[in-house]
């Protein structure tokens, strides 16, 4: 990582970019989850099926999986600053939710929001690396995503019932309305490099080279299964736990809430740990087997009072080894931002493709079967891979300035 000019990453402004990155990552935080308890009400509202209620949370990932490489071999060609006020831009379509009549207008918003986050993966690792030290980065990074949970857990322990106060669809106005105060303090107080003529594009090949190489598909695949079993369980657990185990939608809310609460201390956790500890895979070996253990115990001691641990575990696990996994690309051979955008992508993209499948998978199932346990323990299986991948994955770990 190459120092920028009058190396700006030592500028007190840097904190004001911290600043506004942190508002960015808690404005799609709150509107991320915010479906899942109000998931009922929907299905009443628009008589749809447990399936078609997948497709809300579903969709988003499948925007993000598809658009995230496109959108990462934008970057070097569009500023940054452009790319990430056009997404946080993008983020604040739910604030139009209360006008959503019918469920085709409410999954647009919904896909709209999803693509949002396609823009802005492959953009922040770059932006990042003009603004802080490689030592800053996993500390920053896990700020960052530690207010998405932030985010997260509002949305879940305050939508139900701020839902029953001014309804739904207004709750979810709300949430996009605070992307929409943070898309323009971005416009506004941002300062990123623009592109310049001697900006280097990525080649086809090189394109081809970065998506096929094995340290890219590892990350990708240490990410996507954990991601999966953490979008299944949150999306559905509160319905399971309201329709099967006769636990209000607040209490059910609040439980599952748990785990992004458990995930911000997770994340702030890792970030300092970071700063003494330069051994990474350690980072997603050991978040691996907690969180495969918890996803099982969130579902299957359902109905006593060993789910509150497990949905805390749960977060730990799903939550601590996300600032190493996106600082890893900052750190190989030849980590150039154009390089480190299209790797951030192609975590997005095949993780996103899980993620998917797994909300629409599990009301699927539930809805063939008449059990919501099937399809929990098929992403509970499969999130081991976190495990898998941290074994597998070259230590880049090493003392940075």
């Amino acid at each position: 990582m190459q120092a920028v000019p009058g190396d700006q990453r030592d500028s007190r402004y840097r904190y004001v970019i911290g600043g506004l990155t942190v508002l960015l990552w808690l404005s799609f935080g709150l509107s991320l989850p915010a479906i899942a308890p109000v998931t009922p009400l929907i299905l009443e509202e628009y008589g749809i099926s447990r399936g078609m209620a997948g497709l809300l949370t579903g969709s988003v990932i499948l925007m993000m999986s598809g658009f995230s490489i496109p959108a990462g071999m934008l970057v070097g060609r569009v500023g940054l600053k452009k790319l990430i006020g056009v997404a946080w831009f993008m983020a604040a379509a739910p604030a139009l939710s209360f006008l959503a009549e019918g469920f085709p207008t409410l999954l647009a918003m919904r896909m709209m929001f999803g693509l949002s986050l396609a823009v802005l993966l492959p953009a922040f690792g770059p932006m990042l690396m003009q603004w802080f030290r490689p030592r800053e980065l996993p500390l920053i990074i896990g700020l960052n995503l530690a207010m998405a949970t932030v985010g997260m857990m509002l949305s879940t322990f305050v939508t139900a019932p701020l839902g029953e106060v001014v309804g739904w669809k207004m709750t979810l106005s709300i949430y996009g309305a605070v992307a929409l105060v943070g898309a323009f303090l971005w416009m506004r107080l941002a300062r990123v490099q623009q592109p310049t003529q001697s900006s280097r594009h990525l080649s086809v090949g090189e394109v081809w080279s970065v998506l096929r190489n094995r340290t890219t598909l590892l990350l990708a695949l240490a990410d996507a299964d954990p991601f999966a079993q953490y979008t299944a369980l949150t999306t559905w657990l509160p319905t399971f736990y309201f329709e099967v185990h006769g636990m209000s939608l607040s209490a059910a809310g609040s439980a599952v809430g748990l785990a992004p609460l458990s995930g911000v201390v997770a994340l702030i956790l890792a970030g300092v740990l970071s700063m003494r500890v330069v051994r990474r895979r350690l980072f997603l070996i050991i978040p691996g087997v907690v969180g495969g253990l918890a996803g099982f115990a969130t579902f299957l001691l359902a109905g006593s009072g060993a789910i509150y641990p497990a949905l805390l575990l749960l977060g730990f696990g799903a939550w601590f080894y996300l600032p190493m996994l996106h600082t890893i690309p900052m750190e190989v051979p030849d980590a150039v931002p154009e390089r480190v955008s299209l790797v951030l992508a192609t975590i997005g993209a095949l993780g996103g493709v899980l993620s998917f499948v797994a909300p629409l998978a599990v009301g699927i199932l539930t809805d063939v079967l008449g059990s919501y346990i099937p399809g929990f323990m098929i992403f509970a299986v499969l999130s081991w891979s976190l495990v898998v991948a941290g074994v597998l994955l070259p230590e880049t770990g090493r003392p940075r300035t």
